[in-house]
């Protein structure tokens, strides 16, 4: 196994993807917003489920067609700007 040196943590892994937003689409899986959020599915699922159950006060936005749960990319990116709160005005 080589060893590591001293930039290889600040490198990009070699299956890092980088995820362009502007294309994603408008109804995202939660497998797809999880890699987005660049959490694990089943905490996706965790996150949806909170959501779902507290009719939308916390957890990450989703909606139900049928058996399925999509989360809408605007929603999505939204919730994402709410969690940084005044984070990002300083």
């Amino acid at each position: 196994m080589p060893a590591c040196r001293a930039g290889d943590a600040l490198s990009p892994a070699p299956t890092e993807v980088v995820i362009d937003l502007e294309n994603l689409p408008d109804m995202l899986r939660v497998e797809e917003a999880a890699k987005v959020l660049r959490i694990s599915r089943s905490r996706a699922y965790d996150e949806v489920a909170i959501f779902q159950h507290t009719r939308g006060a916390s957890g990450l936005p989703s909606i139900r067609i049928g058996r399925c749960l999509r989360v809408p990319k605007r929603a999505l990116l939204a919730w994402i700007d709410a969690q940084l709160g005044d984070f990002d005005a300083a």
